[in-house]
């Protein structure tokens, strides 16, 4: 895991898709265990998160990158399933 220094001071987290899989797996089993989310995850499941990825990946993620990453996933989710169903159309 590499986080590198940008400017201002922020730090970019470098993701494999092992680690993807692993937030989200962790997230799911919050999700399972009863926490509600329909407002999304608070701070202390997204830092536990954080904790659970660095152990298993001797990385140093953040809650908050935890939380830019899942942001980013959903929003390329979403735009899969819009053009899936703007190109259903075509296909019948």
């Amino acid at each position: 895991m590499d986080n590198n220094s940008g400017k201002g001071g922020s730090t970019h987290a470098s993701w494999t898709s092992a680690m993807s899989s692993f937030m989200f797996s962790h997230l799911v089993n919050v999700v399972a265990g009863g926490t509600r989310t329909s407002s999304g995850f608070k701070a202390v499941h997204l830092n536990a998160c954080a904790r659970a990825v660095n152990e298993r990946f001797n990385s140093t993620l953040t809650g908050e990158q935890i939380k830019n990453h899942l942001k980013i996933r959903q929003r390329k989710f979403s735009k899969i399933n819009r053009l899936r169903k703007v190109s259903a159309g075509w296909l019948g």
